[in-house]
């Protein structure tokens, strides 16, 4: 279960579909359901897997990201779904509710930490107003997410760097799962000068690639500093 789910969301969404892709190619028993918002409540289904959208308002026009407020009807698919395991990737709302209804349930319930939310967004904001109210907001941060997906059974994070992160921060029970790569997509060629001649970059210059959203979550603007400080020292 999600809220990080959009027709123009991007790693999230993906991660889980491929989720989906592998269960229906592994042709084993495991069943896959996914439950996010959308503009209408809707499933689609096939043999192995179900996709169960839950009308929601929108919080952002440009993604079209909504916020899963109607945690009933998340009740009711779960109870008649009846999981042996509950995956959480959300932060706020939902993911306080999903280890309560996992224990009513009797089954583990486990998080995916996608999104570090509060370097992204929280203290970017909170460093405007002052050291005093940035130093407030990071305590306040590490506070809400230790509390939170301490009441997992177990923290995924796709990174070491983040999952030292958060067991600095106290979170328990972290494990890294490094996101793969599709080599039936991503194959590039040893030989970059066709790209190099398409693109108009001469053969001496050094070509660096960024993959990826322009997103705070993202820290593009250390990436464009980063642009810059090479440049400058050409």
């Amino acid at each position: 279960m999600t809220q990080f789910y959009a027709p123009r969301s991007g790693g999230v969404k993906r991660y889980l579909h491929e989720k989906i892709r592998y269960a229906q190619q592994a042709g084993g028993s495991d069943e896959h359901v996914l439950i996010v918002p959308g503009a209408r409540s809707n499933v689609t289904a096939d043999r192995i897997s179900r996709v169960y959208t839950i009308a929601s308002p929108t919080v952002s026009r440009s993604s079209g990201y909504r916020a899963l407020l109607n945690l009933r009807a998340v009740d009711e698919i779960l109870e008649r779904e009846r999981p042996d395991l509950i995956e959480s990737s959300d932060p706020y709302q939902l993911g306080w509710h999903l280890p309560d209804v996992a224990q009513m349930l009797g089954i583990p319930a486990v998080a995916f930490y996608h999104s570090h939310f509060s370097e992204a967004y929280l203290l970017p904001a909170a460093a405007r107003f002052g050291k005093r109210i940035a130093d407030r907001a990071d305590r306040v941060a590490r506070g809400y997410v230790r509390k939170l997906y301490n009441r997992y059974a177990a923290t995924f994070v796709s990174s070491r760097t983040l999952a030292q992160t958060l067991t600095d921060w106290g979170v328990r029970n972290v494990h890294v799962v490094s996101l793969g790569v599709d080599t039936g997509v991503f194959s590039p060629s040893k030989d970059a000068a066709p790209a190099r001649q398409e693109l108009g970059i001469d053969e001496t210059a050094t070509l660096l690639l960024y993959v990826g959203r322009l997103a705070a979550e993202k820290n593009t603007r250390l990436l464009f500093d980063a642009f810059r400080l090479l440049n400058s020292r050409r």
